[in-house]
């Protein structure tokens, strides 16, 4: 890999595209998921390529009973990447099964941190209704973007839950149409997927799924929370892209088993690589609040 694609497979990984793209396969767990009493955790390992490389791998699990849900997900660099730019991000959130809201989930508690290039990222919310307040910022807002305003957060979820109910719609009808509306501390976005038919997949040596999957369409636009050095027309263009939804075991729940993402530099591609029932491992939770 050369060094103008590392350094645009390290930006790809970093951006807030990547990061909402890999909530869209770890909460997609949701999709089909029965709701019982105790339920275990659904896990899935992913994979993600650009240009042809390994750059990352991401976990997720849910849990979900009738009243609540739990889900966690963890990022990191991997590959030839890896040896450039050390990163790993753990995202949580913790809510009310909530079947009249906008979404049918209300967080009560959000917390995001990561570690990227060295420098401690941290993210904690919670919610009193319709309002989310931002508990902890690391770094602070003024240090990197312009702030969002009060108006444009208030009716709004986290994006792990946002994306999560949107695509749960699977489960319930078979298809993906939705939208929802996304702060997740920093930034401000609109969310919305369709579905565009089914697929047979093929084999493919980076994943382990093959065969009939519902191909959704999302995207994704930030309206407000833009990097201060950004440009503005740039930053507040829509980011496109496809999942393919399948069962990969007849006990478990059609999950994401393919993920493609357009990005300013390129296609990113997610791939299952496992699956089954646990949790995954917190190595930062010493440090969440």
């Amino acid at each position: 890999m050369t060094r103008t694609r590392l350094a645009r497979a390290a930006a790809a990984a970093e951006t807030s595209c990547m990061t909402r793209l890999l909530c869209i396969a770890a909460l997609a767990l949701t999709s089909a998921l029965p709701v019982r009493a105790a339920s275990e955790p659904v896990f899935a390992s992913y994979t993600v390529y650009f240009s042809g490389f390994r750059v990352a791998e991401l976990d997720a699990s849910l849990a979900l009973s009738p009243d609540r849900y739990r889900a966690v997900a963890r990022l990191r660099t991997a590959g030839l990447l890896a040896t450039f730019v050390r990163g790993e991000q753990v995202s949580e959130v913790e809510g009310k099964v909530a079947p009249a809201s906008a979404v049918g989930l209300a967080p009560d508690r959000y917390a995001m941190e990561g570690r990227w290039r060295d420098r401690v990222r941290r993210i904690t919310m919670r919610w009193n209704g319709n309002a989310p307040e931002v508990l902890t910022l690391i770094p602070a807002n003024h240090e990197e973007r312009e702030p969002v305003p009060a108006n444009l957060q208030y009716g709004t979820v986290d994006t792990m839950s946002a994306l999560a109910a949107l695509i749960a719609r699977v489960s319930a009808i078979g298809e993906c149409e939705g939208a929802v509306a996304v702060f997740d501390g920093r930034r401000r976005s609109d969310f919305t997927a369709a579905t565009e038919g089914e697929d047979i997949l093929a084999p493919h040596r980076w994943g382990i799924y093959a065969g009939p999957a519902l191909r959704c369409r999302f995207e994704g636009r930030q309206v407000a929370g833009f990097w201060r050095e950004a440009d503005p027309a740039q930053a507040r263009e829509s980011r496109t892209g496809t999942a393919w939804l399948a069962r990969p075991a007849p006990d478990l729940p059609a999950i994401p088993v393919r993920i493609d993402s357009d990005t300013n530099w390129g296609t990113i591609h997610i791939h299952l690589t496992r699956v089954g029932r646990a949790e995954v491992a917190m190595p930062l939770r010493e440090t969440r609040n």
